[in-house]
This record gives structure tokens, sequence and C-alpha cells, in this order.
């Protein structure tokens, strides 16, 4: 176990030489270089500096690497890109029907490469066992699956999870049992997906007790099947299984999965206390789709970029780790899925870099170890707009905050919204502004900060601090107000 830890350790460790040479030749994106081209009406000061994924570095982010079990996408063609996005896991899915396609006989040598290849980049992969396997039923083996009761499907199933558990044992760090088994047509599944649930994380557990372990992959928002699974799963005594509780938030609204989120953590906490809520997968088009989550919306690239940073910064605000769906545009067959970090072909071979990759490379830059979000820092916009508030803590300290218009779905516009804005809680020293789509980092010359009676210095009105802005460029995408040695950039 030892060795195969520091092996691991060491192959992140060799991904920080990791430089642009490594990867493919990609086309400029004129999306990205519009967003460049367009920045605030304030002194530049220099550009976030992102950081590589590295095994030893601790992180909130997860990016998709999904559908791979069903060659929707090719990972050699884009692995490389994986690290480059500073996320610190990659969430991959199990594939049973491409792994035993004759009965009792395993091949994982396709996912051998997709999980070592994650390692390779410094990202942990996670792994989702789902969908069935046509050589011994026909309850699907793709989105929408159908959950199989007990009996001999059951029994090739929990073999299958034993032996992909015990050959990963060491490199996967969290395995997630089944995806979206709430979809629309199945919501009458939830006590067979129960009783799948607990005999799987039995078998889990019993193969590899450091392994955590998630439940659910929901995707509706009918929380009646997630109690009724809570529910059954405590009979069966199953609930000291659930490490994760993990859903799908796809909101038009990124705000809207606030009041939600909060309820689901309710109805958990209920009847199982010792477990978490992880967004397992979520993200948004990057163009008008007629398939899949949000679609029929006229989604931009500058939109989607702007939508995923929302979302990112909200689940931040709530303490809730978060997966990027997904890495790259996937082919469906039927059709080509543009909710990618990376623009692909239909060859599956790599494009160009979306605004919404560069968007990812910012979130994990700023808001690595050491960052967490604060309830006390307050925000007074006179502007006409609903601003968005969410406080950020570096190692315990108040350094700042993001701050965007909500309550809308994000548009196109890179145009920005002068504002008079008053901070309070956080005790600034030489604040910048970041934002956090471009990655620019901003002075503030404008800025004034004063405490009680005016006296900064006195310790004891620190947490009375105002910083006023006057002027200052909001738009519907999270910019940052915050202290200067708090981010890392280059001039």
């Amino acid at each position: 176990m030892k060795k195969t830890l520091i092996s691991i350790l060491a192959i992140g460790l060799a991904t920080l030489s990791l430089n642009a040479q490594d990867a493919p030749k990609l086309k400029k994106s004129v999306t990205w270089e519009k967003i460049c081209s367009t920045p605030a009406p304030l002194p530049v000061l220099g550009q976030l500096v992102p950081v590589k994924s590295d095994l030893g570095r601790e992180s909130m982010w997860s990016v998709g690497c999904e559908t791979l079990d069903r060659d929707y996408s090719n990972f050699e063609n884009y692995k490389v890109f994986v690290g480059q996005t500073g996320v610190g896991y990659g969430r991959l899915q199990s594939g049973w029907a491409k792994t035993e396609q004759e009965k009792g006989k395993y091949d994982f040598t396709w996912l051998d490469k997709h999980v070592d290849g994650l390692i390779e980049q410094g990202v942990h992969p996670w792994l989702c066992l789902c969908y069935g396997n046509p050589v011994y039923s026909n309850h699907g083996h793709d989105l929408d699956a159908k959950i199989f009761p007990d009996g001999e499907i059951m029994d090739a199933w929990l073999a299958y999870v034993k032996a992909c558990v015990k050959r990963y044992k060491g490199k996967v760090t969290m395995y997630e049992v089944w995806n979206e088994p709430d979809n629309k047509r199945a919501l009458d599944s939830w006590d067979l997906y129960a009783n799948l649930f607990v005999r799987t994380a039995k078998v889990i557990r019993k193969t590899d007790p450091n392994a955590k372990i998630a439940a659910l992959g929901s995707c509706s928002p009918d929380r009646k099947y997630i109690r009724q699974f809570l529910d059954e799963t405590a009979r069966l005594g199953g609930v000291g299984y659930i490490d994760y509780l993990t859903y799908h938030a796809y909101w038009q609204v990124p705000e809207y999965v606030v009041p939600a989120v909060k309820r689901l953590q309710e109805d958990l906490a209920k009847v199982a206390p010792k477990a978490q809520l992880l967004q397992g997968e979520t993200g948004c088009p990057g163009q008008l789709e007629y398939g899949h989550a949000m679609s029929n919306i006229e989604w931009t690239e500058y939109s989607q970029a702007k939508w995923d940073l929302r979302n990112m910064m909200q689940h931040f605000g709530m303490g809730i780790p978060y997966s990027v769906f997904t890495m790259v545009d996937l082919n469906y067959g039927w059709m080509m899925q543009s909710f990618g970090l990376v623009r692909m072909q239909l060859d599956a071979k790599p494009v160009y870099l979306r605004p919404k990759f560069y968007a990812v490379q910012n979130m994990t830059s700023v808001f690595g170890p050491g960052m967490t979000a604060c309830d006390d820092v307050t925000v007074e916009c006179y502007c006409g707009k609903k601003l968005y508030c969410v406080g950020i803590c570096k190692d315990g300290e108040k350094v700042g905050c993001a701050l965007w218009f909500g309550d809308e779905r994000p548009d196109s516009s890179l145009e920005r919204t002068p504002a008079s804005v008053s901070i309070k809680g956080v005790n600034f020293d030489k604040p910048v502004y970041v934002d956090m789509l471009s990655g620019k980092v901003y002075d503030l010359p404008m800025a004034r900060i004063y405490g009680a009676g005016g006296n900064k210095s006195d310790a004891a009105m620190e947490s009375e601090d105002t910083l006023n802005i006057s002027g200052l460029p909001l738009w519907d995408s999270p910019v940052l107000i915050i202290n200067r040695d708090a981010v890392n950039f280059k001039k």
C-alpha cells in the first residue's frame, strides 16, 4: 500500500513539469480573445497565475471525464489538459458493459489508461459505478439504464464491483454508486436503488475500507425520491455507508440552487447526519442545444463561462465540493454536446480551449488550500440590481469577497455597470479587483477604507471596517474585492 501511494505521489509531482509544448496545437479562441481585449475600466496590475493539479494539494474542485465507457470521447486526446485545470479530482464512469463482454472475464485495460492517466496529471480519480450489462440483461448500459433487482444480474454486478474496487485499491479515492437513478422515467425506482446501493456499498467497504462511498447522483429536483431512498436505506441498515450524497445542479439561474441545496442538507441531516453533500456533475452548454440539460436556450461561450463561475462560487460559499461537467465536448452520435472546457471535433480531437477552461483555472488558482467562505461579510449596493456576495477567508482571516449580479440567467454581454458599494466585515489591506472570467487583476485607486470613528488602526474596531467604492465595475459574473497578498498574480 505504502509503495503504491508513494509511486502515485511521485507521478503527481512529475506532472509539475508539464508545459504548453506537451499539448497538441490548438486553434485560437475568438471568444477568449474578445474577453481578454475587453478589460474593466481600471488600472491593470497583472494576471492570475494558474496552478497545476497536484495529488498532494487539497482541493474542493473536480472535473468530469465521463462517458469514456461508451467512447463518446478519447481520453488520450485531452489528457494533457486535465492537469492544467488545477482541479484535485476527476470523475470517471466504470463501464461494466465495456469491461465484461464475456461472462466472468474482465478486461480493465481501457479503464487503467484513464485511472492512471488522471494520476499522471496530478488528479485523484473517483469512479461512478453505473449501468447494466447486455450480456446479463436488457436493463440498459447507458444513461437512463434501469435499476435491476436481486438475481443473476445483481450477483454478476457485485462480482464486477468487487473486481473493480480490488484493482484500483489505493488509486481511486471514491466510488459513486450509479448515475441519475431518479431520472424522470424512473421516479418509482427508489426502493430498487436503495437495495442496489446498500449491497454495492457493502462490497466496496469490505474490499477497500479506505475508499469513500457516494450515493445517488441525483438529477431530479423532486425531494420525494431522495427522502424515500434515505428512509429505505436506513431500514436496510445502510446509512453508515453514505460518505457523500451527490446531486447534479442544472439550474438555468445558478443562484436558485442555494435554497434547494439547503433543503437537501436538512433532509440528509435527519437520516444520515455524518454524510456530506457533493455537487457531482453540472455545467452549461456553450451554444443552443436541443437535448440534455438546459437545452432550448440561446447559450453562448460567454454566458456559459459566467454560469459556471457563478455556480462554482455559490458552492464555494456553501462549502460543498464541486465537479464541473465536463472536460470536453462529447459526441453522443445523435448530437455533439457543447458543455466542454475544451471544444472538440467530431473525431474527438481538440479545437481550442473555451473561456470556461480559463474560468476554471482562475477558480482553482484563487480558491485552493486555506480558502474558505465566511458568512459575516455583507455588501450594500446602490445600483438597482440584485448583488450577490460571498465572503472569503484565507487561513481563518477575512480577506475579501466575491460580488456579482444574479437572479437572472447570465447574458453574453461584456459590458459592466458602475456601482457604488459598501463592503462590511473585512479589514482590507491594499485591496485589488480580480475579474474571475479573464483572470486579470486590477488596482482600486478609488477605494477608501475606514473604521468606526475613522480609526483603522484601532484593533477593537476592525470588525466594523467598511470599504466604500464608487464607480465599481460589476456585471453578471463574479469579481473579487480581495487583499492583494491573498491572490497569486504576475505582472
